[in-house]
């Protein structure tokens, strides 16, 4: 008869009883052996026993859900490269995400992901404030870096649950929704720049802006090479980036940043008029059509010595042209005895907007709308159009109201 063998009861040198898995080395130390969900063995020490005991339930309890044991101590910054190499990231975007990404790297980027609390998040974006960083800046580290890492990470089961998740709502309530001129402002602006002989030669520029509602990355990188005035086609298939990557601010040549970017589209007849004046333009300015930018020449829009526009020279020609149209509309008005039709402020994405919004106005196929603007996103499409059908919505009810009212 088989003797069954009794399990030896194990104790530390207090006398206390050992749970399977537990050990006490010749220091004293308390050790726990297990079984990671990669198969690997792994030991952890504690000069405490209840101490240890705690990391076990832990450890068991990741074990019954599945968590990914073995990337434990993996840090924000490797779980980051971790999720920049799944995603087809153009090189112009993806050296905007590092540069960005050094803001993060000494800091909070140094942290094991599974030590990374709510609260720690934030606590460093309310130091990246304090340091004088934008709500922009801080909005896109957050939301378009930071959060989608840790994402990746709850979704391979590294982490419990995504701890960057409600933790931008004080930066992303600051963000200003985006609107577009109103047709009498439109109007209104085109009017001034007509007749005002300081600015009329960059009428054709604002009204291809307006007409084409094209970004401003692939209006500045236009050249007349992607112009087809026969066919009245613009071929957008590059943009021109006004970026620091490292090598100081100037202009990088880029492909669109999705393939819904590269697109052909029509011109309207607004547009193929505007530049056919800003080709006489050139050539009654002679302005050169052989200085190269970024390996790019023969720009549509460029400034007298032949090279683009930067961003910030446009910002500031909007910013004169609103002052001075304001200042003297207030006058207008006051002399003419009737209601101001002032400006707001205007930024190149104003006219992208506004270009867009016309066009739901006029009832395009949101599907035609989307290809035209180049959006990877019918959502982004769909906000555009949601907004027109609320003021259209608005203007319907109150006419239908003043049409049927009892007097």
């Amino acid at each position: 008869m088989v003797k069954e063998r009794q399990r030896t009861t194990r104790k530390d040198k207090r006398g206390r009883i050992l749970k399977k898995g537990e050990g006490q080395d010749k220091n004293g130390r308390y050790y726990y052996v297990y079984t990671d969900t990669s198969g690997k063995r792994k030991r952890i020490y504690d000069m405490d026993l209840a101490s240890l005991r705690e990391t076990e339930r832990l450890i068991q309890k990741n074990l019954e859900d599945g968590i990914d044991m073995s990337a434990s101590n993996r840090t924000l910054n490797e779980q980051f490269d971790l999720y920049l190499s799944t995603k087809d990231i153009r090189q112009s975007s993806l050296s905007h995400y590092l540069e960005r990404w050094k803001i993060v790297k000494d800091d909070i980027g140094k942290k094991k992901v599974t030590d990374i609390k709510k609260a720690d998040l934030q606590l460093f974006y309310r130091k990246l404030k304090k340091e004088g960083y934008a709500d922009s800046t801080i909005r896109q580290i957050g939301n378009s870096m930071i959060t989608p890492a840790l994402e990746m990470a709850f979704e391979n089961d590294v982490i419990r649950k995504n701890p960057a998740k409600g933790c931008m709502k004080e930066y992303n309530s600051k963000v200003k929704t985006k609107e577009a001129l109103t047709l009498e402002e439109q109007k209104a602006f085109i009017d001034f720049i007509r007749n005002t002989e300081q600015y009329n030669r960059y009428l054709p520029m604002f009204m291809v802006l307006f007409s084409t509602a094209c970004r401003r990355s692939e209006i500045v990188g236009l050249t007349w090479d992607d112009v087809d005035l026969k066919n009245k086609t613009i071929s957008i298939n590059h943009q021109l980036l006004y970026k620091n990557f490292g090598d100081g601010f100037k202009f990088h040549y880029a492909e669109p940043k999705t393939d819904a970017g590269m697109r052909v589209i029509p011109m309207t007849p607004n547009c193929y008029k505007a530049l056919i004046r800003q080709r006489e333009l050139q050539l009654m300015l002679g302005i050169p059509r052989d200085v190269e930018t970024a390996g790019l020449c023969d720009f549509v829009f460029a400034t007298l010595k032949g090279t683009p526009f930067t961003p910030s020279s446009v910002n500031n020609l909007l910013k004169a042209i609103i002052d001075k149209y304001n200042q003297q509309e207030a006058i207008r008005a006051k002399e003419e005895k009737r209601r101001k039709i002032l400006l707001p402020h205007i930024s190149w994405h104003t006219f992208r907007h506004t270009g867009c919004t016309r066009l739901a106005e006029g009832h395009i196929d949101i599907k035609s709308l989307q290809q035209f603007m180049g959006h990877s996103d019918i959502r982004v499409t769909m906000n555009v159009y949601n907004h027109v059908d609320k003021e259209r919505i608005a203007q319907e009810v109150i006419q239908a109201a003043a049409n049927s009212e009892v007097i």
